[in-house]
């Protein structure tokens, strides 16, 4: 479904291109593409899951991830209210200035 999904660009990183998909039952989701990662199946496969056991209040939960020789995605929710980024520095200013 996620190769298949319209997908809008959010924003580029030093680790890939960020995309808003919106998937055949209604649920979006947000996509990295990364780019230039040059590892094998297993070693990605073992840092997804490493990634995925980090339980932080400032840190994306990962839904899912995508390896072929070609493409790797790695799957987290979506947040309407902007990047990660954006709300990590409202949030920490609100907090200083109350």
């Amino acid at each position: 479904d996620l190769l298949r999904a319209s997908a809008e660009i959010l924003g580029k990183g030093t680790f890939g291109t960020t995309y808003k998909a919106a998937l055949e039952d209604a649920t979006t989701v947000a996509v990295k593409r990364l780019k230039e990662v040059t590892v094998g199946k297993r070693e990605f496969e073992q840092q997804m899951e490493v990634v995925g056991k980090i339980k932080h209040e400032n840190v994306d939960t990962l839904r899912a991830y995508y390896y072929s020789k070609d493409e790797k995605l790695v799957v987290s929710d979506y947040y309407q209210q902007g990047s990660v980024s954006s709300i990590l520095h409202v949030s920490h200013k609100s907090t200083i200035f109350g």
